[in-house]
């Protein structure tokens, strides 16, 4: 049972340039699965900002503050279609997290991702079993791709 999305910029943020010229604005899609991810960010801001536009592309988003409670909802038996883990987290940072939810057996598909980004925190992150690590913001332009992909593998 898929859903028909009309996108809606969250919070009225733009995804595109100054002249308007984003190709995602206004796309609409509609996905034959149930996709459903997990957000791992220790900033109010930032899980706000990345779970509402996850769900204005029609994906049913969690969102947790830390690592510690990412991995306690994975061994709870909670799936996900992908999981998004903030580099920097208090404790438990992204790819120790990432990590542990592999070694769960976890086949979700896995982002790191950060406000800044290092050749040596992708490496990290890709050694912890995540499938790609990208820059804040979350954009369109990242996530429609990711949806789409998702959506035609299950």
């Amino acid at each position: 049972m898929g859903a028909e999305v009309d996108h809606v910029s969250p919070m009225g943020m733009s995804g595109g340039s100054a002249e308007g010229n984003d190709k995602s604005e206004g796309q609409r899609f509609s996905c034959k699965n149930k996709l459903t991810a997990l957000v791992v960010d220790n900033g109010g801001v930032c899980r706000a900002i990345q779970t509402a536009l996850l769900r204005s592309y029609g994906v049913e988003t969690e969102a947790v503050e830390t690592g510690e409670a990412a991995v306690q909802l994975i061994a709870s038996g909670a799936t996900f279609n992908l999981i998004i883990i903030e580099m920097l987290l208090p404790v438990l940072n992204g790819p120790e997290t990432a990590r542990q939810i592999r070694a769960m057996g976890a086949q979700s598909k896995i982002l790191g991702i950060t406000a800044f980004f290092d050749e040596r925190h992708q490496q990290e992150f890709l050694a912890a079993g995540a499938d790609g690590f990208i820059e804040k913001p979350l954009s369109p332009e990242i996530v429609i791709p990711i949806i789409w992909e998702l959506d035609n593998y299950m």
